[in-house]
C-alpha cells in the first residue's frame, strides 16, 4: 500500500475520531446510556486501532522519528493528552460540568494535533 493511501486513511479515521468524539459527548450529556452500547465502544476502538496503525506505518514510511522531528513528537504527546482529557469527558469525569469541560479541553487538544500537522510545526500559529 503506497503512502498516499495510508495518509488517506489517517485522514479519513481522524475526522471519524472527531466526528464520533462530538456525538458521543452529546450522547454523554444527554442520554448516557448510549454510550454503553457494544457497537459505540466496538466502532471507537476499531477506529482507533485504524488510525493508529496508520499513523505508524506513516512514520515508518517517511523515516521520521517522533523523537527527533519536533512537530512529529509534539503530535505524540498532545494524543496522549487527548486521550486522557477524552477519557475524563466520557467515563471518569465526576459531575456533568466537569465532563463538559474536559470534553471541550480534548476538543481543543485534537485541533491542536490537526493543526500541527498541517503546518508541521509544534507551534503551528507562530508559522502563520
Amino acid at each position: 500500500m503506497s503512502y498516499y493511501w495510508i495518509k488517506q486513511l489517517h485522514v479519513a479515521t481522524v475526522v471519524f475520531t472527531i466526528s464520533f468524539f462530538v456525538i458521543r459527548l452529546h450522547w454523554m450529556l444527554h442520554s448516557p446510556r448510549r454510550l454503553q452500547r457494544r457497537w459505540v465502544r466496538s466502532l471507537s476502538m476499531w477506529n482507533d486501532i485504524l488510525l493508529l496503525t496508520a499513523g505508524i506505518l506513516m512514520v515508518l514510511l517517511s523515516g521520521q522519528s517522533p523523537f527527533t522531528t519536533p512537530w512529529l513528537g509534539t503530535k505524540l504527546g498532545l494524543l496522549l493528552l487527548y486521550i486522557v482529557l477524552g477519557s475524563l469527558a466520557l467515563k471518569y469525569g465526576r459531575s456533568r460540568r466537569q465532563r463538559t469541560l474536559f470534553g471541550v479541553l480534548a476538543l481543543c487538544t485534537v485541533f491542536y494535533i490537526v493543526a500541527v500537522a498541517l503546518t508541521r510545526h509544534p507551534l503551528p500559529w507562530s508559522v502563520l
